[in-house]
Order: structure tokens, then sequence, then C-alpha cells
């Protein structure tokens, strides 16, 4: 004769405690590949430094780990782009382009400049 499994309620209320804290448990950050991506490709010459940086490109490292700071190249891309969370890499590439005559933090130098130079847009504010 075959045995049956009997989970009674306290088995219930356990299984449900478990699949409610691996649902509810810590989340990682979520990043936004586009824009390193979009960088990358459309300024090879930043591979390195984007590579090596990575958010730190438009977030301050300094009291950020959540990202929600941006520096000076961070708000400019972020107002160019209009819209949060921008996934169509054409805007993203667009946007970044559109914001190649905006001064930088660098005296005398647009953030086209600085990229022309070999170095990142913003800085580490």
């Amino acid at each position: 004769m075959q045995k049956m499994f009997r989970v009674g309620s306290a088995g219930m209320l356990a299984a449900a405690v478990v699949a409610i804290m691996f649902a509810a448990g810590p989340r990682q950050a979520e990043a936004r590949p586009t824009f390193p991506g979009v960088l990358v490709k459309q300024y090879p010459a930043l591979k390195d430094l984007v590579k090596k940086t990575k958010c730190a490109v438009c977030h301050p490292t300094v009291d950020n780990k959540k990202k929600k700071k941006r520096n000076n190249y961070g708000k400019a891309l972020a107002k160019a782009i209009g819209k949060a969370n921008q996934k169509d890499k054409a805007k993203v590439a667009a946007a970044m382009t559109k914001i190649e005559k905006e001064k930088s933090a660098t005296k005398d130098m647009t953030f086209g400049d600085l990229i022309k130079a070999g170095k990142l847009p913003g800085v580490n504010e």
C-alpha cells in the first residue's frame, strides 16, 4: 500500500513563511546597463575608463550607494533624456550627443571636449 504524505497546517504555515522570505528578501541594486553600453559604443576611446568607473561616470561615489545623486554630466544627461529609466538606446545616444556642447565642471571645456581628450565628462563630486 502506498503511503501518502500529509502536511498539517503548521507545515503549510512554515512553507508560506519560507516563500515570503524568499520573495521579500534583499534585492540587488537595479542596474542601468543601457547607459554605460551606449557610452562605450558612442565613445570607444572611453571604454577602459567606463569599465573602471562604471556608475561613477554619472553618479558621484562619495556617500551615494543608492545612486540617487548625479554629478554634472549625469544631471545634464538626465535632463536631455527627459524620461526616468530610459531603455531606448537610440534616445540615450541622442541625449549624449546633445549635451556634448554643454559646459562641464572643467574650466573652459564642454563635455564633448573632455570626451575628445579621452577623459570622463563628469566629475566625482
